[in-house]
């Protein structure tokens, strides 16, 4: 019994500790745990449309993606690869942003030492010893719009200025070039009392009155695209298989009593479901 605590605990500080040290995009976190590669980030970006882990065996080219994410978007994740007997692994993250934009990470090999520079620093650049003879500039997007162009001198002062007064977040793409991405306040998401997910991946619709009552669901893709409707729910509590949904991931609802629209909302299934 002490032995089994002992182990539960060991596992449970290492699980801790992997979550507390996740690097933040576009730089990423790789830990050796047994015969696992764990590969995991965090996402400052709202409107992440792509986001794949490549990984590369003899040389940092020739990579190829072993994972694209279903949901992109969320502001944690990993993957973990099973581990080769070589050190000479090399992962990279490729990101893609609404709009077009598109990142690599830095290359990280198993075993090489974590990078420090995280995704609202852009000291990266070589321009902040640039002075007003140097006719220098920089040009900040956001997305595919420029937001300003500015003398290479001035933008340490910008920078600063950015991180220090609000929550936008700055990534140097070359020495000329600097993508803004501005913080947008996002509600926290509530989960809905009439329709959900439960630890089983199995959709619970739970309505009052079911009865007296005409309800009626549409259930979407994340997309927007429709995948099925029930016209008529004709008992409560109900419950739906997860092979209705063909995979893991978000899924948009709409739920009408009476043929008036009662709740939009939406629910998640997990990976492994």
């Amino acid at each position: 019994m002490m032995v089994r605590r002992i182990v539960t605990l060991i596992l449970f500080l290492s699980i801790a500790t992997w979550v507390s040290a996740q690097d933040t995009l576009p730089n990423f976190t790789l830990v050796e745990s047994g015969d696992k590669v764990i590969i995991s980030w965090v996402n400052p970006f709202e409107q992440v449309i792509q986001l794949n882990v490549q990984r590369s065996y003899d040389s940092l080219k020739n990579f190829t993606t072993i994972y694209s994410a279903t949901s992109p978007q969320l502001p944690q994740n990993g993957f973990s690869d099973r581990k080769i007997a070589s050190n000479k692994v090399y992962y990279r993250i490729f990101f893609v942003l609404d709009g077009g934009n598109y990142f690599f990470s830095p290359v990280r090999r198993v075993g090489s030492v974590a990078t420090s520079t995280s995704a609202r620093d852009v000291n990266n650049i070589n321009i902040f010893n640039s002075t007003p003879g140097d006719n220098k500039f920089v040009t900040i997007k956001i997305k595919d719009v420029v937001y300003r162009t500015i003398p290479a001198y001035n933008f340490k002062s910008f920078r600063d200025s950015i991180l220090l007064r609000t929550q936008d977040t700055l990534i140097a793409v070359t020495e000329e070039l600097v993508l803004l991405s501005p913080y947008i306040f996002k509600e926290a998401w509530r989960p809905s009392t009439f329709i959900y997910s439960n630890r089983a991946g199995y959709i619970n619709i739970s309505l009052p009155l079911v009865n007296e009552r005409k309800y009626s669901i549409k259930f979407f893709e994340e997309s927007g695209t429709m995948l099925f409707d029930i016209p008529h729910v004709r008992e409560s509590p109900l419950i739906l298989d997860k092979s209705n949904f063909i995979h893991a991931g978000w899924f948009l609802f709409e739920l009408y009593e009476n043929d008036k629209l009662k709740e939009k909302n939406k629910f998640y299934l997990p990976k492994d479901f």
